[in-house]
């Protein structure tokens, strides 16, 4: 009797505190898919940076082309390249938080995944970033860091489409400009930390081609919390 208990227990708190959350993503993944196909939107996001290569190179193109992207930033690099932080506030890119160390929420003891998110919130406020957003690292949530997010009054930074940047290999940058045609716009996740040339290419070329197809269709290229603002 008392194994069966504790199964049932034991399933309920993982409901609780993983499955719950998660389908409060999938719900919410997919109202934005609407607003975007709705509204002719197209969101850039990135996410790791910022970084000393890949995010100034995409600065200049999102300036050459008179885009603005929403930045997910990781604390630690924060503080590691302030100058970049500092470009990056200067020319009106929205800037959100993406913890501190990328500590997966479903690979760690929910405590530890706690303070990596308030590290990285106090990262950012330490760094003059006003923020309003937060993308877990990897997308996963548990109950804790969820109900963390929401006594700080941030809304999580979804997306619809997935680059693909950290595949290997590399998907074809038309497959990806193609989802996003197929759904009439959309939040496309991408990431600008270094890693190597070929993967700072391809973001650079991904994103210069979805903002071509977006003046093409006539989409709005607009940051992720404006695109909240159409509920």
């Amino acid at each position: 009797m008392f194994l069966i208990f504790w199964i049932m227990l034991t399933g309920f708190l993982s409901l609780a505190i993983y499955v719950s959350p998660f389908a409060a993503r999938m719900i919410a993944e997919k109202r934005l898919r609407h607003i975007c196909r709705r509204e002719h939107v197209l969101i850039l996001t990135y996410d790791d940076g910022p970084s000393v290569v890949t995010t100034p190179r995409l600065l200049d193109l999102l300036a050459e082309m008179g885009a603005k992207g929403t930045f997910f930033l990781l604390g630690q690099r924060v503080q590691s390249t302030p100058q970049v932080l500092r470009r990056l506030q200067d020319e009106g890119h929205e800037l959100a938080s993406h913890s501190q160390d990328h500590l997966n929420a479903w690979k760690v003891a929910p405590w530890r995944s706690v303070v990596d998110v308030k590290r990285g919130f106090a990262t950012l406020v330490k760094y003059g970033v006003d923020f309003g957003l937060f993308r877990p690292p990897y997308g996963k949530l548990n109950l804790l860091t969820w109900f963390t997010a929401v006594c700080y009054g941030v809304r999580f930074g979804w997306w619809t489409v997935v680059s693909g940047d950290t595949f290997n290999p590399l998907p074809d940058p038309d497959s990806i400009v193609q989802a996003v045609e197929r759904d009439g716009g959309g939040v496309v996740l991408m990431h600008d930390f270094d890693s190597d040339e070929v993967h700072s290419k391809y973001v650079l070329e991904l994103t210069r081609r979805l903002l071509e197809k977006a003046s093409v269709y006539g989409w709005k290229v607009c940051t992720l919390s404006e695109v909240r603002q159409l509920n």
